[in-house]
């Protein structure tokens, strides 16, 4: 008998409600949520969200876009969220590095 699925972590709905406000183009994307470990106070969850927006083929030779070996590409954008265990935002990075590498 299958083990029955899990439900998606609490966490990725409120990611997701952050995502909405600050960035409309990558509120589809793929989130990668990632626990944190810490002092009391620090940031509990990070989450990455990522996408290529390059119109045609990749300077760097690149067929797929993801996952994308190139770790700093100015034709990446991305954001990074730094969430507290409520899921109140810490702080937001923005950037075209791929913080999951």
């Amino acid at each position: 008998m299958a083990r029955p699925k899990r439900p998606p972590h609490p966490m990725l709905a409120v990611a997701r409600n952050h995502l909405q406000q600050l960035d409309e183009g990558l509120h589809e994307q793929p989130i990668h949520l990632r626990m944190l470990d810490g002092p009391p106070g620090a940031p509990r969850y990070a989450v990455y969200v990522g996408a290529c927006e390059r119109a045609g083929p990749c300077p760097y030779g690149v067929e797929n876009q993801y996952p994308c070996p190139v770790l700093d590409c100015e034709l990446r954008h991305s954001l990074r969220l730094l969430l507290d265990r409520d899921g109140e935002l810490v702080e937001v990075l923005r950037s075209g590095v791929r913080w999951t590498a």
